[in-house]
């Protein structure tokens, strides 16, 4: 069972709702024990009847005063097994702030209705900016069409003034003298409103500029991966007049990526333009109607923010976050890096989080790590009460789930209040769930700390327990309010569970980032070290994290594009299933998964073996595995039926069709299956 207790409350005896105190005597329970936050003091391993707890929770969270009431059970892997509860204590009155604004799904408007404005007159303009060949002309054509706008392009107003093009003048006079006048455009494109401007790609990196496009404009950071936008570059007809990206188009398009990126975050809406092959023409609409639904929606509220403008004309901006989930619903930043858990209050407050903090995690993680955030949060001076689970699978079910149901209810969680998810994949899935289905809803953050959930299983919102017939079969999607994650977290990490996450990585590279994929196969000695390169490891999650939630943002509810990141889940869930979370872990199994998906995708034609043989060599590079064992093949292909992604009676798997390049298909055929299948579990 699970242990609970709470964070930084003032004693004091709490009030049952028939009005009366209450002071029990301890059962044989999972101990709730409240906490000092100031004072951190350790203290004997097993406490007295009074209430004090175990080793665990005083290295964890410092100084108990007195212990919960309520049903409670002892934990059957916690540390403090045994220690006795004293009296229920009732948190102190805490300031409470009001939700944030989220934005309404749809704008409401048929096509070829009447333009839209805000009641507010603050915000007259709607600005585009993004890489080179990321659509912004193409999206802010259709924009100025739907609103009735004129669009103003920079890079056509340099054009018309100085009788050259773009690539012209960078040759002739170089990229600083171009900047000049691409900063003259947009002082000029500025002075129009209401309207559409678009950008040149590099226009957004002056300081100057970021300014006058923020004064009264709506500023839209459209997005794709640099493989996507040099495949759109190298097809469109005015491909040579991109100088800057010059003959080594991908690589070029990775360097300005990460050297504009930063720049970009400060962007008022993320939108995700990452176009599946086939849907040619979808991309623009769908990132206009998520433009549109945001202006008409949240539009003055986003330009007239605290602080913005001075935000905005930082010359080095600082506090970005790595990535972003915007569903245009929801906002998600992502923070990656070192000392992450000491900014935990600063970030609360950006997110303009208040209420009592309900932290969920396991006692592996909070032996290791949960002084570290009880530190912080006392240090803000935030209330709060933490509910320890045994580590592993088995947490993740529904009875745990009501377990937290019980907690919050005694504990009076109201909506806005707040619960952290502080661990790997299993306690932010069981945490977010939670979160998700408690009151219809409360606010989410994930405090991933393993390779796994970083990279993953933190990002995108979807939630979920497990049945005995299968892994996530009960589940919601709920995004969070942001993921953070301290690279610093993973040095306590046990190999084998450093090394499993690296799954997801790999995964990532080979549906959407080839180039991703070599920098992993040149740089497995640092990232695979005992002491592994800090930086190196904060840059390729950023990168890895940025990957996915880019395809969350484009479909958030796994309706089409975001499926392709279940490659190797299909045969990987089942293998866990098969072998009741006991033989792998979540991303060996995955490992094994993605080379069925190979040898699938070999035999029907869509890969070559050289393809087949890139995964299997960095895979084991890293300490995965290629193949199965103590499971038998046919409870793997009786799990593989019950899997979530079936649909209509038929198996759907993702297979390359070359690095970076992912499809659906639902026309493997069974036998195939079960052949590549059983080839991969050993006796």
């Amino acid at each position: 069972m699970a242990a609970r207790r709470a964070l930084g409350a003032r004693q004091q005896p709490r009030r049952r709702p028939r009005g009366r105190h209450e002071q029990r005597p301890g059962d044989r329970g999972a101990r709730r024990a409240q906490t000092a936050l100031h004072h951190p003091q350790p203290h004997a391993e097993r406490g007295p009847a009074h209430g004090r707890g175990g080793a665990l929770v005083l290295r964890a969270l410092g100084r108990l005063r007195g212990a919960g009431g309520g049903r409670d059970r002892r934990g059957d892997a916690g540390a403090g097994a045994g220690a006795r509860r004293a009296r229920e204590v009732r948190r102190r009155p805490h300031r409470r702030t009001a939700p944030q604004l989220r934005r309404l799904p749809g704008d409401g408007r048929a096509a070829g209705a009447a333009p839209v404005t805000p009641s507010r007159p603050a915000a007259q303009q709607i600005v585009l900016v993004g890489l080179s060949g990321v659509g912004k002309s193409t999206v802010g054509r259709a924009l100025a069409e739907r609103l009735g706008w004129p669009l103003i392009d920079t890079d056509d107003a340099v054009t018309r003034r100085e009788g050259k093009t773009p690539a012209q003048l960078i040759t002739e006079r170089g990229e600083t003298a171009f900047r000049q006048l691409e900063e003259r455009a947009v002082a000029e494109a500025v002075r129009t409103a209401p309207a559409v401007i678009a950008t040149g790609g590099g226009a957004f990196m002056s300081a100057r500029s970021r300014r006058a496009l923020g004064e009264r404009g709506l500023i839209c950071y459209l997005d794709a991966t640099p493989g996507e936008i040099a495949r759109r570059v190298q097809g469109a007809p005015d491909a040579q007049e991109r100088p800057l990206l010059g003959r080594e188009l991908q690589s070029r398009l990775y360097e300005l990526d990460d050297e504009r990126r930063p720049f970009y975050n400060h962007a008022d809406l993320w939108v995700p333009v990452q176009e599946r092959a086939g849907a040619a023409g979808a991309v623009p609409e769908a990132a206009v109607a998520r433009i549109v639904r945001a202006w008409v929606t949240d539009g003055p509220r986003l330009v007239s923010q605290p602080s913005r403008l001075e935000r905005l004309g930082d010359a080095a901006p600082a506090r970005v976050p790595a990535a972003i989930v915007d569903t245009g619903e929801e906002r998600c930043p992502i923070w990656i890096g070192a000392g992450e858990l000491e900014r935990l209050p600063e970030r609360l407050r950006m997110l303009g989080l208040g209420g009592t903090v309900f932290l969920i995690s396991d006692s592996t993680v909070m032996e290791a790590h949960g002084q570290r955030v009880a530190r912080a949060l006392a240090a803000a001076g935030i209330a709060g009460a933490s509910y320890i689970v045994p580590p592993g699978e088995s947490s993740k079910s529904l009875r745990v789930a009501g377990e937290l149901y019980t907690w919050l209810a005694e504990r009076r969680a109201e909506r806005s209040d707040l619960v952290l998810a502080f661990g790997g994949g299993v306690v932010g899935d069981l945490a977010g769930y939670v979160a998700a289905s408690y009151l219809r809803g409360m606010p989410l953050v994930q405090l991933p700390t393993t390779v796994l959930a970083m990279n993953d299983a933190a990002i995108g919102g979807k939630v979920a327990v497990d049945l005995p017939a299968g892994k996530n079969l009960v589940g919601a999607f709920h995004q969070p309010r942001a993921v953070i994650a301290d690279i610093s977290t993973l040095r306590t990490l046990p190999r084998r569970a450093y090394l499993e996450g690296f799954a997801e990585v790999i995964k990532h590279a080979l549906i959407l980032d080839p180039p991703l994929l070599g920098e992993l196969e040149r740089h497995v000695a640092r990232l695979t070290a005992d002491d592994p390169d800090p930086e190196l490891l904060a840059c390729v999650t950023a990168r890895s994290a940025r990957l996915k939630a880019l395809i969350v943002s484009s479909d958030p509810y796994e309706h089409g594009l975001r499926a392709i990141l279940n490659y190797g889940h299909t045969v990987g869930h089942a293998l866990e299933t098969a072998g009741a979370y006991r033989h792998h872990l979540h991303g060996e199994a995955v490992a094994v998964g993605m080379m069925a998906a190979a040898r699938i995708a070999e035999r029907m034609g869509l890969i070559d073996e050289a393809l087949v043989q890139r995964h299997s060599e960095v895979l084991r590079a890293y300490g995965l595995p290629l193949a199965a064992s103590g499971v038998r093949p046919e409870a793997v292909l009786a799990a593989m039926r019950l899997d979530k992604k079936v649909q209509a009676g038929r198996q759907r798997f993702v297979l390359l069709d070359d690095a970076g390049r992912a499809t659906v298909r639902d026309d493997v055929p069974a036998a195939l299956v079960e052949d590549v299948v059983r080839g991969l579990i050993e006796p």
